[in-house]
């Protein structure tokens, strides 16, 4: 057979080849391989780029020329002008315990009360319920005030006004505060920004230790 002869029957034999490949891959069921493209950019990263991210728009704004808006804090900014005065010198033992006023002593009608702590031997008097807290191994010290009872927005201002407070970027924060984004704010604890807030079963606690602050109010109000 010559040179072109081999050519030619090369060629005409190649179609064949190929269809039964085909053939092949179809009897076999294998479905092509398919490319995947990666996005550069994370599922984080396009909500900020292409959505009404927080950071987003505040980043708009800058550019804008404006400063970033900012939440309205007039009213939680300003600390509240105490309304009771003491009206008793209270004595503290080395334990914390401190006596009664006198009957002598007439006490105001206030419009919440705290109650002592009670079950002591021969119905002696109890003590202020007024207890530090220290978590996150000793790098955390709140104040917790317990057995707080009627108005207790009345007793939140007193106290913001004792302690020299306000009442924080957040408000008051309770159990049922959520975030701009959800999430109990609660839940997160108080700190400078946010010294107080109401604990679920009604404790209010502070941020810092207060206690001796907190008893010495409450003992000169007659509690």
């Amino acid at each position: 057979m010559s040179l072109f002869g081999a050519v030619r029957f090369v060629t005409k034999s190649t179609p064949a080849v190929g269809r039964h490949a085909n053939n092949i891959l179809m009897a076999s069921n294998i479905t092509p391989l398919t490319t995947s493209i990666r996005s550069k950019h994370s599922a984080t990263q396009v909500k900020r780029l292409f959505k009404n991210n927080p950071a987003r728009l505040r980043i708009l704004k800058k550019q804008e020329g404006g400063a970033a808006p900012t939440a309205d804090t007039s009213s939680s900014s300003a600390i509240p002008e105490r309304v009771y005065p003491q009206i008793f010198q209270p004595t503290f033992l080395s334990n914390g315990w401190s006596a009664p006023p006198p009957p002598e002593v007439q006490i105001p009608d206030y419009p919440f009360r705290i109650t002592r702590t009670a079950g002591k031997p021969n119905n002696a008097v109890g003590f202020l319920p007024v207890y530090r807290d220290v978590r996150v191994h000793g790098t955390k010290r709140t104040t917790l005030i317990r057995n707080v009872q009627g108005d207790i927005p009345a007793f939140l201002s007193e106290l913001c006004a004792v302690l020299n407070l306000t009442t924080g970027k957040k408000g008051i924060l309770t159990s049922a505060s959520t975030g701009k984004h959800g999430g109990g704010e609660a839940g997160r604890g108080v700190n400078s920004e946010n010294p107080i807030r109401i604990r679920t079963g009604g404790a209010i606690e502070v941020n810092g230790d207060r206690a001796r602050e907190v008893k010495k109010w409450l003992a000169g109000l007659g509690f």
